[in-house]
């Protein structure tokens, strides 16, 4: 693992995802920088935040540093950022599909759209087909494997196939009915998934998902850190 990046930006779910990044970073071992940011450019502010999120960072067992960011904008963060397994940020930070892409296409990593506080306890994969998704597929089965929790695939059931590939046999397979957003809701509550990774495919779908997210680039590299 490299490292992992942090937007915070004070809201509610600035601190959920900074809690969130807090989590993940635990796990896996790795180091965070936590990108502090304010509208009304207010470096007392800013300051005073940046330090109660070192604090928390660290009393979470996470090896942390903060930047301040007066001015906020994309090209101040790829100027900010590199080299970063995953970027977590509020989910009111990416309003649309056309902004994840940005994003994704900004940095080629992971992005973590927190919205709402929740504890990991179950982690599914929404695939629309195997072979075609083998890298978010491999992707999602080392980390899940990192956090030593389980990992459930969601897919039509058109796409199931009765023999998986021995590499997959061992996980958990849930047949989608409904391949619709309010289909893929219904079954996200009905099985209680806490974190959902799609494709980038999929990420017109963020604003809409009853759970966090983790939105994966179309990259083969990634599958391979």
């Amino acid at each position: 693992m490299r490292k992992y990046a942090l937007i915070h930006d004070g809201t509610d779910q600035g601190w959920q995802a900074t809690y969130q990044a807090f989590h993940i970073a635990n796990r896996l071992g790795a180091p965070l920088q936590a990108l502090i940011i304010d509208p009304d450019q207010n470096q007392a502010k800013l300051a005073q935040r940046a330090a109660h999120v070192e604090v928390g960072g660290r009393a979470a067992g996470v090896t942390i540093e903060t930047r301040l960011l007066m001015n906020f904008s994309l090209d101040v963060l790829e100027e900010s950022i590199t080299a970063i397994d995953g970027l977590f940020l509020p989910q009111r930070l990416i309003p649309d599909g056309e902004t994840a892409a940005s994003y994704l296409e900004a940095f080629s990593c992971p992005l973590w759209i927190v919205s709402k506080e929740s504890e990991i306890k179950e982690i599914a994969v929404l695939l629309n087909d195997p072979a075609e998704d083998s890298s978010l597929i491999s992707y999602t089965k080392i980390l899940s494997h990192r956090l030593q929790q389980s990992l459930t695939l969601i897919l039509p059931s058109d796409k199931i196939q009765s023999e998986p590939a021995i590499e997959l046999q061992d996980l958990k397979w849930f047949a989608l009915s409904k391949f619709s957003q309010s289909g893929v809701n219904q079954e996200l509550e009905n099985l209680h998934i806490d974190l959902l990774f799609i494709s980038a495919t999929y990420a017109s779908m963020i604003n809409e998902l009853s759970c966090n997210c983790v939105v994966y680039p179309v990259d083969e590299r990634l599958s391979k850190d």
